[in-house]
């Protein structure tokens, strides 16, 4: 065989060879590539189902609840919230749609009550309900309502602060005692013992020093002054002393207050509580004060109380609401404190005052007869 037929058999070999290989990958690359294509195609559809449903559960969550919200009427609506603002709940946000499995958070809607739910109805002609009037009994059943001058500062005390420890009433202010405890003492209590009383809580005393006579107009000491004292003093407690007027001018006044300070001067008498003027009438009967009018009254107590101050001594006026309201001008007596009067749980006086007589017949160790007590807001042993 020639050497050129042998190449030409092996290059028709080889043609043959390359031609069957060429065929073979072609073949193999379309079958890779409608596979691809296949698993592509099976992805797709699978997505496309999840997400209709996901659609149709979303759908059917909504439909749920519009039909429930249909069936609560408006007041009670999840969030009823006041007019002006937005009524959605939480549930009606598209954005809860994205957790249409059944996987999102509890969702709980706290209604917001009704404004006037709880509100009692204030009658605008009912004076108890107003706040704006303070009762004023005038007899064992009767009384009035009377206007509160909203010129005048009021109290403000936190009487839910009030601790009573029978007969001791306490005030307390962020766990801390902020009142002092005393009783007022006149002749009319008898001998009393004020070892007795400093050791049962007693701080104070308020002793008689004299008074006016209602009728006659007589100016008295007291008898017991004196001694009770000495005797207070000698016991450790802390002594003021109070005046009952019955002046119907304010030289009356003026007389009262040296007659005051003349005694307290000649007896050597210190006193670390004030020089008080009471206003409250003395037994019964007809008082030369009964048809004395606001102004002239008031006069009269200033007349006492600022000859006092002048002094260096710090001065009270002293009564019941009936008296301080209804007798006295308060708008003239803005620079003086007041010792108010009233047996209660809690004083009922609208306006500030820093002394108050709670208890007129109060039992305790020291005075045998019933016992007159008194809560002080201040310490004036140390003001």
């Amino acid at each position: 065989m020639k050497l050129d037929d042998d190449f030409n058999d092996y290059d028709e070999r080889t043609d043959e060879y390359i031609h069957h290989k060429s065929n073979g990958t072609l073949k193999n690359a379309a079958l890779v590539a409608s596979f691809f294509i296949l698993v592509t195609l099976v992805i797709v559809m699978l997505v496309n189902q999840n997400n209709i449903k996901k659609r149709k559960a979303a759908a059917a969550a909504r439909e749920a609840r519009e039909a429930a919200a249909s069936s609560v009427t408006p007041t009670s609506s999840p969030l009823d919230v006041i007019e002006g603002h937005s009524k959605l709940t939480a549930q009606d946000l598209d954005f809860w749609d994205d957790y249409a499995d059944g996987n999102h958070p509890a969702i709980i809607a706290t209604p917001i009550p009704d404004r006037t739910e709880n509100e009692e109805e204030i009658d605008p002609d009912d004076p108890s309900k107003d706040g704006n009037h303070t009762f004023i009994k005038t007899g064992e059943n009767d009384g009035e309502w009377v206007d509160i001058n909203p010129y005048l500062k009021k109290n403000e005390y936190d009487f839910s602060n009030m601790v009573f420890k029978k007969p001791l009433m306490l005030y307390y202010e962020n766990g801390a005692k902020k009142s002092y405890t005393g009783v007022d003492i006149s002749k009319d209590e008898g001998v009393v013992d004020f070892n007795a009383l400093k050791k049962n809580g007693i701080e104070f005393v308020m002793l008689r020093l004299g008074q006016r006579g209602y009728s006659s107009g007589e100016i008295n000491a007291d008898d017991a002054f004196l001694d009770n004292y000495e005797k207070a003093k000698a016991a450790g407690l802390k002594v003021g002393a109070y005046f009952v007027t019955a002046a119907v001018t304010p030289d009356e006044g003026l007389e009262e207050a040296r007659f005051c300070l003349d005694t307290i001067s000649m007896n050597s008498i210190t006193l670390e509580y004030p020089l008080a003027l009471s206003a409250e009438q003395l037994g019964e009967g007809k008082s030369r004060t009964d048809n004395l009018q606001k102004m002239p009254r008031t006069n009269s107590a200033i007349s006492f109380m600022k000859e006092v101050e002048a002094e260096g001594f710090f001065t009270l006026l002293y009564g019941t609401k009936a008296t301080l309201i209804q007798k006295y001008s308060l708008g003239s007596l803005t620079d003086y404190e007041t010792w108010y009067s009233e047996e209660a749980d809690i004083p009922d006086y609208p306006y500030e005052f820093v002394m108050w007589q709670y208890d007129l017949d109060a039992k305790i160790p020291g005075i045998s007869t019933g016992a007159r007590m008194n809560i002080s807001f201040v310490d004036y042993s140390v003001r």
